[in-house]
């Protein structure tokens, strides 16, 4: 009589990874250009070309277009957008690499009543560092795009005579309707992607202030993992000074106004906040483990000293060797301490971030300074 055979048993499957939100349009088409089977920076480089072809064809199909001097700012008109897009995309690639770089001291909490695997749970904090939900990051484009690509529009009645329509229009020259309708739309869809930098900004540095305050395991003893968001924070703010440095770069005049200067030093301003806003928060934990390790080191000095005394007043003298090591050790413990760092950086980090910020001054100045010597 045969006997029957029991069905094998199959494991059961490990559960996927479903996001929280789906992704946003910035997100799909990040991705969809990064399949493209070319290095990253040569497809936003040739999209970037591809946008000044396309500007430059279609005003000289509308007739607008006239052989002329070279102009850098309606070159990084037509550029930028392909600039704020790789800006996007290389900030999510450094965030989620410094994600992977922070596990040793990542602490993942299940919420209560789950029994979710850490896997899925270190997935779904990854997507929420490196992806936009979808639906705000729309309202947010098209609210940008229509708003900033409008205020030209004020000025609409006397292109010839205002700058910024000139700006915007047929790299300087003579617009025709056509032509500024080809400008304001080119506008508008880079104004839409300028907006969407500035919230995936905010989300972003949102994500790495609530990581390092509610899921890191604060060591002062193993400080190299808590670097790792020193580096999507310094890229986030040397990419908005460079933005801004190749504005006032390709049109050296505006410089000369009280209002663009006032916004240069406001940029400047919003770039060091970006780099010190999401690292504070785990600044904070340092500066309380550093005064709790601290405390705990110095009450045990104390004792030791109080023990010292009480066998000089009682003349046991014996074994003070060992209590001279321990005072000694514990002098040394302090003095280490004290040379912890509460900034989660390395100093080279820092030392970039500041290169960014008052190289392009400190050049500008030299050029004031010999400018006037030379013509006075």
């Amino acid at each position: 009589m045969s006997k029957t055979k029991r069905p094998a048993r199959v494991a059961p499957a490990a559960p996927a990874f479903v996001p929280p939100y789906s992704p946003s349009w910035v997100d799909w088409l990040t991705e969809t250009l990064d399949r493209v089977p070319v290095p990253a920076w040569l497809t936003y480089l040739v999209l970037g070309t591809a946008g000044v072809l396309l500007q430059i064809g279609f005003q000289q199909s509308t007739g607008a277009y006239r052989p002329g001097p070279f102009l850098p700012f309606h070159i990084w008109m037509a550029v930028n957008f392909a600039y704020l897009l790789a800006m996007i995309y290389y900030l999510d690639r450094s965030a989620a690499s410094a994600l992977e770089s922070f596990r040793p001291v990542l602490t993942l909490t299940t919420p209560e009543g789950t029994s979710e695997p850490e896997h899925l749970r270190f997935a779904g904090l990854r997507y929420q560092l490196t992806t936009l939900p979808a639906r705000t990051t729309a309202r947010v484009a098209v609210l940008g795009g229509l708003l900033l690509a409008a205020i030209p529009v004020l000025f609409i009645r006397d292109p010839a005579g205002n700058s910024l329509v000139r700006s915007i229009t047929a790299f300087g020259y003579p617009p025709t309707p056509a032509a500024f309708a080809a400008a304001l739309i080119q506008l508008a869809f880079t104004q839409a992607i300028a907006a969407t930098v500035v919230y995936h900004t905010i989300h972003q540095l949102r994500w790495i202030h609530h990581i390092y305050v509610h899921h890191t395991q604060v060591n002062l003893y193993r400080l190299q993992p808590l670097y790792a968001f020193s580096i999507p924070a310094a890229l986030t703010a040397g990419a908005l000074l460079l933005y801004t440095y190749a504005w006032f770069g390709t049109t050296p005049s505006l410089m000369g106004e009280p209002v663009s200067r006032a916004l240069a030093i406001l940029f400047a301003g919003i770039a060091v906040i970006t780099f010190t806003w999401p690292l504070w928060g785990i600044h904070r934990r340092l500066v309380e483990e550093k005064k709790r390790l601290m405390q705990e080191s110095s009450s045990r000095f104390e004792s030791a000293v109080a023990q010292l005394h009480r066998r000089v007043d009682r003349q046991r003298l014996t074994r003070m060797d060992d209590l001279n090591k321990t005072l000694a050790s514990l002098e040394i413990e302090q003095a280490a301490l004290r040379r912890i760092p509460t900034w989660p950086w390395e100093p080279g980090t820092v030392r970039g971030v500041a290169a960014a910020l008052l190289l392009p001054v400190f050049v500008w100045l030299a050029q004031q300074l010999l400018s006037r010597f030379l013509t006075g």
